[in-house]
Order: structure tokens, then sequence, then C-alpha cells
């Protein structure tokens, strides 16, 4: 009777699991029982776009993929993202919450966590003070322009000698970000505390966006095994160690904090200010010392974490592509003809730069998978029903590869945003997202990318370093794919 019993209960599970419960969703692979599709995200696929691709191919624009228990709808044709996800943006602000996420952050805490209210009220006070810094005018290029200079100088010491760009990247990138969060920028005094920031960033990214990562976030208690404890500790370390270095940096503003001025000079002090006047209100109206800790870690990351990277793939594209780089020199020996430094009243003459920044960051595709997000109300998408609290995914990453769009996408190719000399707005060139949920530093990266890359390409000669003259494209698992390290030689031009 027993054997009986525990057979129809299995069968009745496996009905559930496998069929019944998918009914409400679009078409899509296959679930098996408490991993869902994660197994498909192997070696093969690695780090993701193939994949999102060939489920596309078997089941139309829009699947379901399943995270363990968890149905995400994927949608991957531009014209649909376009149609629901910018012209009906607010059906799809939503936010899910992810266990482990959740219980780090002690709730829907920061901008990329949060949804609803806060989401609305936190977004736009971190826009009003990023604007009152200077974001879109003269004062904020002048200190990204102040950084730029620093690393060229940094560079000047080890000119002619294989170096590897990536410290001084994040470095400079980091310093801007950190200025902006905090108020003081990395130099020789505190440069080993962005290297631990730096190392535990990398070490976070990589875990959390390996497959073996989603079955931890969706299960924490199961990063308590033997054989997922390593996983989980790095992913939960690395948060500890990061909340604890900001922590820190705010205590220190409490103790100096003159609350009867309100002007400010950082992000922090803003912030601290605004939670002061609503120290009467639940939960600081809002501004809990949680949400602060949690910003701050969002916006550090993405604002060092992302132009770095993009930088970083950008010269390594370059400089795999003799041609793209010698049109680089020959457009900055025309248009700008000396060792002057670069602003944005340039950006409009340097054309081709400007195009290669655009196919640097479609081929770096640093996103395999998009953030998530959840329908806020229930919505129809290419004829399938998806419910309200739905997590659902933009697929920008096969966008930016699609070869209707892009063809021979593969190929890093400039030309592609250019026509006659001018420089073409292709509206499927993506890197920020796209709807309501779009990159809140958008602006400050792409003031990063252009000032950092002209001005590196007009002072130095670069080139690959001959003990490797063929660097690595490969990408691995992470939430942000990283390229390989590679070092490059450069040469003053001037």
């Amino acid at each position: 009777m027993f054997f009986v019993l525990f057979f129809i209960l299995t069968i009745g599970y496996l009905y559930y699991d496998l069929i019944w419960k998918r009914k409400a969703y679009p078409p899509g692979p296959t679930p098996l029982p408490f991993v869902g599709n994660i197994f498909l995200m192997n070696d093969k696929f690695k780090p993701g776009y193939k994949l999102w691709q060939n489920l596309a191919e078997q089941f139309g624009p829009v699947y379901t993929f399943w995270l363990t228990q968890l149905p995400i709808v994927v949608v991957t044709d531009w014209n649909l993202i376009k149609k629901h996800f910018i012209k009906d943006g607010n059906s799809y602000t939503g936010r899910p919450e992810f266990p482990l996420q959740t219980q780090m952050r002690k709730g829907p805490y920061g901008i990329i966590e949060s949804f609803g209210d806060r989401w609305i009220q936190q977004r736009r006070f971190a826009l009003h003070i990023f604007r009152d810094f200077g974001l879109g005018k003269n004062l904020m290029e002048e200190k990204i322009i102040g950084e730029m200079r620093s690393m060229c100088d940094q560079i000047k010491k080890v000119c002619s000698e294989p170096v590897d760009m990536m410290n001084y990247f994040d470095a400079s990138v980091g310093s801007i970000i950190n200025a902006l969060l905090f108020g003081y920028r990395y130099d020789e005094s505190n440069m080993e505390e962005f290297l631990v920031l730096k190392a535990r960033v990398a070490k976070h990214m990589k875990v959390a966006g390996e497959p073996v990562g989603g079955i931890i976030g969706m299960y924490p208690k199961l990063g308590n095994l033997p054989i997922l404890k390593g996983y989980k500790d790095v992913v939960v370390g690395n948060w500890e160690s990061l909340i604890d270095l900001f922590k820190k940096q705010i205590n220190e503003k409490l103790e100096t904090i003159d609350y009867d001025n309100d002007e400010y000079s950082d992000y922090v002090e803003a912030f601290l200010k605004e939670r002061k006047k609503h120290e009467h209100e639940p939960n600081f109206g809002g501004y809990e010392m949680e949400q602060l800790e949690s910003v701050c870690f969002d916006l550090w990351l993405a604002g060092m974490e992302t132009t770095s990277n993009t930088l970083y793939w950008a010269l390594l594209y370059v400089l795999l592509n003799p041609e793209v780089r010698e049109k680089i020199y020959e457009e900055l020996d025309r248009e700008i003809g000396s060792d002057r430094i670069i602003t944005t009243s340039d950006k409009s003459k340097l054309n081709y730069i400007n195009a290669t920044i655009n196919e640097s960051q479609r081929m770096a595709n640093l996103l395999p998978f998009n953030l998530s997000r959840t329908t806020t109300c229930d919505v129809i998408i290419n004829g399938h029903s998806v419910p309200k609290d739905t997590v659902i995914v933009p697929q920008i990453s096969t966008v930016m590869y699609d070869e209707n769009i892009f063809p021979n996408a593969m190929k890093f190719n400039p030309d592609r945003f250019l026509e006659n000399g001018q420089l073409l707005k292709i509206e499927e060139l993506v890197p920020f997202s796209i709807g309501k949920r779009q990159c809140l530093g958008e602006g400050l990266a792409r003031m990063e990318l252009f000032i950092f890359f002209a001005n590196l390409f007009n002072q130095f000669d670069i080139s690959l370093d001959s003990s490797n003259p063929n660097p690595s494209t490969e990408k691995e698992f992470g939430v942000t794919v990283k390229a390989h390290n590679y070092k490059v030689i450069m040469k003053s031009r001037h």
C-alpha cells in the first residue's frame, strides 16, 4: 500500500512539475525537478548568448526559462522589447526578490533591487544629487578629465614596458564614482583599500553569475552543504566585507557632518542630511541606513565595473584589429593633430572613435543575462498571457548579437555605425538596457568612455605585448563578462 501511495504521489508531483505549472506561461524547455533549466547553462553555451538564441529558435521570441522553481519569461525580439518595455514601460518596473539577495540586503533595499514606491523615491533622489554634482555638465567633465590626466601621468612612468591596463582603468573609473559617493579619490595613500574592494567585487560578480550561483540564490540553505558552502561564502562574505567598508566611510561622515548646513559634497552626506529631515517618520521615510548601504553597493558596483570593463574590452578589440587602430590614429591626426586634451566638445568630429566605442559596447555585451524585472499587471506578449508579478527579462544580449540587425555580428566592425562618414544612431544598440529600468548612470558612463578612450589613443601609440600578440576574447560565466588579462606597450605619440 505504501509503495502504491508513493508511486501515485510521485506521478502526481512529476505531472505538476513538468506539465501543470507550465500551462500559465509561454512554452520553453522542459525543467527538471528542483534545478529547473539551470542544467542547460553549461560550458557548451557559456557565457549564455548562444543558449538564449537557441531557445528562441526552438520556442519563439518569447519563452519561459525556469531558474530552479522560478519561471522567468525571456523576450528576445527587438520589436517586442521596444513595444512592451519601452512604450509600455510602467508594466515592467518590478523587481523579483531572490531569497539570498533579500537575506543579505535585509530587504529589497538599494536602487537595483528595490521596486515600487521605494525604487521611484530613491532613483529620483539619486538623479537629483548627481545633477547637483554636475552630471551632464562641465563640472563632471572636469572631474573625469582630471582622473584621465592622472592615469596618463602614471602610464608615462612605465612607457615602453609591458603593462596591464586593467588596474589603471579600474582605479581611475573607481575614483570617479568613489568621489561622488564618499568625497575622495584613490591615490597612493588609499590604493590598498581600492584593491580590496576591486578583488571582492570581481569574485562577487563571477560567482553570482555562474549556474551554481543561481541555485544558491534561490535556496540559500543549500549553501550550508559542504559541496556548495564555498560558493555561498564567496557571495555572502564579499557582500559583508564591502558593506563593512561602506559602513566605515558612512560612520566617518556621521562624525563630522554639519546638519545646519544644507550643502553637501557627496552622495552619502546628501543622503544623511535627507534622512535627518525624516527622522520622526516611520523607517525614516524610506531613508534607512540599510538603504544607504545598499545604494552605495549598487552605485559603486555599476559605476566602476561596467565602464572599466568596457574600456578594457574596447582596447583589446581595437588592438586585435589593426585596420581599426590605424583609422583611429588617422582621425586623431586629422581632427586633433596635437597632444591637447580631448573634451566632449570634440565628440561631434570624432565619428570613427564614437563608432568604435559603440561597436566595443556591442561586442563586449557585458550582461549575458539581463537584470530581471517583474510585471506590475497582467500583460500579453506575442499572444502569450503573462500574469502580474511574473519575472521577465528583456534579453538585450540577444538583440546586440542578432544577425538580422548586425550582419556578421561576431566580427568587430565599427563601420557598421557609419554612413558616408557620419555616425548612425542604431536604436538596437542598448548596452545600458531599456525602458524605465534603464541604467541611471548612462550619461556619466558615456562621458567617461569617450574621454578616456579618445585621450588614451591620442596620447599614446598602443600595441599588444609581443609575448602574447593574440590574447583570448573568450568570455566566462559572470553577472558581467570580463576579458582575460593581457598586456600592452604604451609609447608617447607627441
